[in-house]
């Protein structure tokens, strides 16, 4: 339903704020912190309880659960305009991965990483020779520019077939790509645009892959810090304006801009516009007293056999996650996934019985994360966009569906919508 509200009469109406924001997701924080550098008032509206959107951490029994597995990339350099690194005390990933395939796990390093690994590297059944060398090649393309850039998607290609057209064996996009890029994209078809892909390829390979201590929540927490009272929690737009928004209170805050902040199938039935597709996830979290694996590695179902797409010991890779004694399991599945979510939990513990053997039968299930807009789809069709968008209404929109679909494309779409309104304003 369209929760409009139409424009003040008066041209010379009193304005409560400058900038009001609709949602305290990663693109909001970053469009306000922006504005408030610059000068402007701003005030954000979160219905949640907490700042973050899909980036939160829940608290279980002394657990801490990301809202769905997810790691922060060092490469992205959006996010250390706005906060310093040393305060996330990030725990990193182990460089590769370990992947299940003919009913065994075989390690695949990153010998560029880990150069004495590099025998590992070559011995890996996971791969051909000629894809590794492949893979070699591809990294040294994307690290010879220093700039990351963004993608700017032609429309023409998909991921797989870039992966093909580059000449990697069905064997190994089968094994690794799809299992790998399965858990980036949530997709393991593997329709994502090549340009993202390749935006992507190149901020791993660049930086490590990484979680907060404390979980994923803590960096929407940082970036919202400075903000203070500016930031409202815990009460929900119910109705927008080009000059307004109206609270479920009943109350008016009247601004000159008004920003759309939230993800996109709640801005849509603030605007009216049709909502876009966006991808399902599930991850379901497990306390175990012993890790089945002791090493800060992501598994990877190499073999497509599900529902589990991948999987991490998350409390080997960053502190502050678990209980003393404790360690947390993360198994995430993906689409193709689409069964009730009750039905994943068991189906996943079958699976890990078949990883891990009879120890599974011991953890013990905190919670299973259902995200039904975990991220949204990718329209390789679409022409690029600079990130944000400002309907016919006045009002602007930002959020990764605006811009690419990562922490990166949701700090970037905040930061350049609140470099046009600024510039805007100063005319």
């Amino acid at each position: 339903m369209t929760s409009r509200i139409p424009p003040t009469e008066s041209a010379d109406a009193e304005v409560d704020i400058d900038v009001v924001i609709v949602g305290a997701g990663l693109a909001g924080l970053s469009c306000a912190r922006y504005l408030a550098a610059g000068g402007l008032a701003v005030r954000v509206f979160e219905a949640e309880a907490e700042v973050g959107g899909r980036v939160r951490t829940d608290e279980v029994d002394g657990f801490r659960l990301d809202r769905g597995f997810q790691v922060l990339l060092t490469a992205y350099d959006e996010v250390w305009r706005l906060v310093d690194r040393d305060r996330l005390a990030l725990g990193r990933f182990e460089p590769g991965s370990r992947i299940w395939q003919g009913g065994a796990f075989h390690d695949l390093p990153d010998a560029f990483r880990e150069p004495g690994r590099i025998g590992a590297a070559l011995r890996s059944p996971v791969a051909p020779l000629a894809d590794k060398l492949r893979v070699a090649r591809m990294r040294s393309t994307a690290l010879m520019g220093a700039d990351l850039g963004e993608p700017s998607d032609d429309g023409r290609r998909s991921t797989l077939d870039e992966l093909r057209a580059r000449g990697f064996s069905e064997r190994f996009i089968d094994g690794f790509f799809r299992p790998f890029l399965g858990g980036v994209f949530l997709d393991r078809a593997l329709s994502a645009p090549a340009s993202l892909f390749q935006y992507l390829f190149r901020c791993f390979a660049s930086g490590d892959a990484t979680i907060p201590a404390g979980g994923m929540g803590r960096l929407p927490e940082a970036i919202a810090e400075p903000l203070g009272d500016a930031v409202t929690t815990g009460i929900r737009v119910r109705a927008v304006g080009p000059d307004s928004v109206e609270l479920e209170n009943g109350s008016r805050v009247r601004a000159r801009r008004v920003v759309i902040a939230t993800e996109a199938a709640a801005a849509a039935a603030l605007t009216g516009e049709a909502s876009p597709s966006s991808t399902r996830a599930v991850t379901a979290w497990f306390a175990a007293r012993t890790a089945p694996i002791e090493r800060p590695v992501l598994l990877l179902d190499g073999a497509g056999e599900g529902p589990v797409n991948h999987l991490a010991v998350v409390t080997e890779v960053a502190e502050g996650l678990a209980p003393e004694g404790w360690s947390l399991v993360a198994a995430s599945g993906s689409e193709p996934f689409t069964g009730p979510v009750e039905t994943f939990v068991p189906r996943a513990l079958e699976q890990m019985n078949r990883w891990f053997g009879a120890d599974v039968e011991r953890w013990g299930h905190l919670k299973t994360h259902e995200i039904p807009h975990a991220l949204p789809s990718v329209d390789r069709s679409s022409a690029p966009t600079p990130g944000f968008r400002v309907g016919s209404d006045g009002i602007v929109r930002v959020g990764d569906h605006e811009a690419f679909a990562a922490i990166q494309g949701a700090l970037r779409s905040g930061r350049r919508a609140a470099e046009w309104i600024l510039a805007e304003e100063s005319d």
